[in-house]
């Protein structure tokens, strides 16, 4: 899927300091002069105590900003960004013609009109200004620092973003009247011949996107800088912001996880808890000393309870019986030497008392 291809955000970053990092290949282009240009000379001969150049701070500024939502935004005009595009057409279609749920399309694009207008009414206007006024106020650490917080409403969409995509292969198939409007913005200047999917993915990479900008923009600052110590915080924030989003997705995963075990022991109402965490699951062999051969046995650990299970025989729904649900509180666990089952152990409750075999 769209979303496994794309867990750059749980990658573990490194130290931020800038002093750590190696140095860029970007170096090397001419700088132009900056308002803090006086180092010695031996110390202005060295590459790391050039100041940035006002052509990257612009190109920082769009990268930060994302310069294509700039370009499509029109003040008084809804249209936004490549994605709000998209939804500002399928809400349209929905209200006018009722082909499909105005709900499917929120639920499809999630907060994107949120994290738009935070880009176009705040982010950029700020960023725009400082660029504008960098003589006087060479910084723009302080800027990223105050609206750092509000970076976190990506996580909604992280979080959404493996169902929205699930939604839209569903309704792409199910709904001719869906799929053409898609197809003809698709194709479209304002798409950039790009699929709705590549536009929606761009939300859940920009957080990661950032922490390296910030982290170059860092890099590139002269030791007595006066953005220094600021920009150094705010890159904190943005790493703080890019650990919410994963942790979203990681509790979105162990959430779906639950589920499908849920619905692979028939959805009994006193098993299903959100709050569990599985921890382990797996076959084993029940030792009976009435019968000869071990009998097959499936068990899953939660953190809470032991489920001790039955394959079914017709596996149309749930694929287990539970027979016994042992508490994981004052649960004991002795391995067993029998030379006739080897790999044996005992699983002792206050609901009942197991005897069984690893396989």
């Amino acid at each position: 899927t769209w979303f496994v291809l794309n867990r750059t955000l749980g990658t573990t970053p490194g130290p931020h300091s800038a002093d750590e990092q190696p140095q860029s290949p970007e170096r090397k282009l001419p700088l132009s002069p900056g308002p803090w240009e006086a180092p010695p000379v031996e110390e202005a001969m060295k590459p790391e105590f050039r100041p940035v150049s006002r052509t990257y701070l612009s190109s920082l500024k769009n990268k930060l900003s994302s310069g294509a939502w700039r370009k499509s935004y029109q003040p008084g005009a809804s249209p936004g960004p490549e994605t709000q595009v998209f939804f500002q057409e399928l809400l349209k279609e929905a209200g006018r013609s009722k082909a499909f749920p105005e709900e499917v399309v929120r639920l499809i694009f999630s907060n994107i009109s949120s994290i738009y207008c935070f880009h176009a009414q705040f982010f950029l206007p700020e960023l725009q200004r400082r660029v504008d006024d960098w003589t006087a106020t060479p910084r723009i650490g302080d800027v990223i620092q105050k609206l750092a917080p509000f970076l976190k409403m990506y996580s909604e969409y992280v979080k959404n973003f493996e169902r929205a995509a699930e939604l839209l292969a569903t309704w792409m198939d199910k709904s001719q009247p869906f799929q053409e409007i898609v197809t003809r913005i698709q194709r479209s200047e304002a798409s950039g011949s790009l699929t709705l999917q590549h536009h929606m993915l761009e939300p859940v990479q920009r957080i990661p996107r950032y922490e390296l900008l910030l982290k170059e923009y860092v890099q590139k600052l002269p030791a007595q800088a006066p953005d220094r110590a600021d920009a150094q915080r705010a890159l904190d924030m943005i790493f703080s912001a890019a650990q919410h989003s994963n942790a979203a997705i990681a509790e979105m995963e162990r959430l779906q996880g639950l589920w499908e075990v849920y619905q692979r022991l028939g959805l009994e109402d006193d098993i299903v808890d959100p709050s569990n965490t599985l921890l382990r699951e797996g076959p084993v062999l029940k030792i009976s000393f009435r019968r000869s051969d071990p009998m097959e046995r499936y068990l899953f650990l939660f953190n809470n309870m032991l489920l001790y299970c039955v394959p079914r025989v017709l596996q149309v729904g749930a694929q287990f019986q539970v027979r016994t649900r042992i508490d994981v509180a004052g649960m004991k666990v002795r391995e067993l030497t029998d030379a006739e089952f080897p790999h044996s152990f005992l699983v002792s409750g206050k609901q009942r008392t197991l005897e069984l075999q690893a396989r």
